[in-house]
């Protein structure tokens, strides 16, 4: 039975430790700066409790630790887990830049480590099975990626706790919708269709803001496909495929098909399960796949254990989760200097 730490233990946490629950390892340590926090979750474990996560990292009843603290904590917490000779599931995004997100995946090669990254979306079962389906497609022709997610920042009066410097948004995620929302996305096209060569990018902060709103890219992959992606922070409450201002939508179209995505709102899955639509180009049907209300953290945290337990190496792993960063600032830096960039990758070594 795999041993399970937790480091952090704010809102996120939940999905991590309730995954492990059902998937049947024992939670057997908590951490977080509030020891209070902590002690509360290992009173329903029976597990211990500190503050300081080192001690967890020194615990010998920890076999694999899930990091779901602030993402600026990442990258020192990552590599002292792999330094503990932990295993590591690490909530997105990895770290705050590509940079810390490849010194963290080499480390963990070097010392032959488990080092996941958490991209829970990968997981819906019918993600798995678009994924399962494009071996069959074809080549892929064109992607259009959005993720349009309830939040008016457009609006809202700039209010005390939003011209703190660096705002609360800032200090917690690392930026503002690209990466909080984008991160996923941008590792579903990557999953999805390899990983892009040239980017030009495009992102919007409202005056009196310190973080972006809405962030647009236009991505060329290797085989020639493009890709068209948005995630917005919006006003319409009734928008999207379960009307609650959800919006998040995947329309893949290759050279024998396409495939629509719908995803539903990603705190809240038990509510309704996802919709996938397959159009066939030789046959002309179109056929939807609809899928009950799973939880897909649960998936993620069993696969999680299914992997780390088998020796197998993990998927996402940090390597992938680097991939998103890289992405993140090459259109950070697109934006910026309003021109298209070619994307140099940095491979395992």
């Amino acid at each position: 039975m795999v041993k399970v730490g937790i480091i952090g233990c704010g809102n996120i946490s939940h999905f991590h430790y309730e995954g492990y629950e059902r998937a049947g390892a024992k939670l057997t340590h908590f951490s977080d700066l509030r020891l209070e926090a902590a002690e509360h979750m290992a009173s329903k474990y029976g597990a211990k409790a500190s503050s300081d996560y080192k001690v967890l990292l020194a615990d010998p009843d920890v076999d694999l630790v899930s990091i779901t603290t602030i993402s600026s904590a990442h990258k020192q917490l990552c590599l002292d887990a792999i330094k503990a000779g932990k295993g590591v599931v690490c909530e997105k995004t990895l770290t705050e830049n590509p940079t810390d997100s490849a010194e963290i995946a080499r480390a963990a090669d070097e010392a032959g480590v488990f080092c996941a990254t958490a991209y829970m979306k990968r997981f819906f079962p019918g993600m798995q099975q678009a994924k399962e389906m494009l071996a069959d497609m074809g080549d892929i022709i064109s992607i259009h990626a959005r993720s349009w997610q309830p939040g008016d920042y457009w609006n809202c009066e700039i209010n005390e706790w939003l011209l703190q410097r660096p705002s609360q948004v800032v200090r917690n995620y690392g930026g503002g919708v690209l990466v909080c929302g984008g991160s996923h996305i941008l590792d579903l096209i990557h999953w999805l269709a390899g990983r892009p060569v040239e980017l030009s990018g495009d992102m919007f902060v409202r005056e009196g803001l310190d973080f972006d709103i809405r962030a647009n890219a236009l991505m060329n992959l290797e085989n020639g496909g493009i890709v068209n992606f948005e995630v917005c922070w919006h006003p319409l409450t009734r928008a999207g495929y379960e009307r609650n201002g959800w919006d998040e939508r995947l329309e893949i179209n290759t050279t024998k098909g396409r495939l629509d995505i719908y995803t539903v709102k990603w705190d809240t899955p038990q509510n309704n399960g996802m919709l996938l639509v397959h159009q066939d180009a030789f046959t002309g049907t179109s056929t939807e796949y609809r899928f009950p209300a799973y939880n897909p953290f649960d998936f993620e945290m069993a696969e999680m254990v299914r992997r780390f337990e088998a020796g197998e190496k993990p998927s996402p792993s940090a390597w992938d989760g680097y991939v998103v960063d890289e992405l993140i600032a090459h259109i950070i830096k697109s934006s910026k200097k309003k021109t298209r960039l070619p994307i140099k990758w940095v491979d395992r070594s």
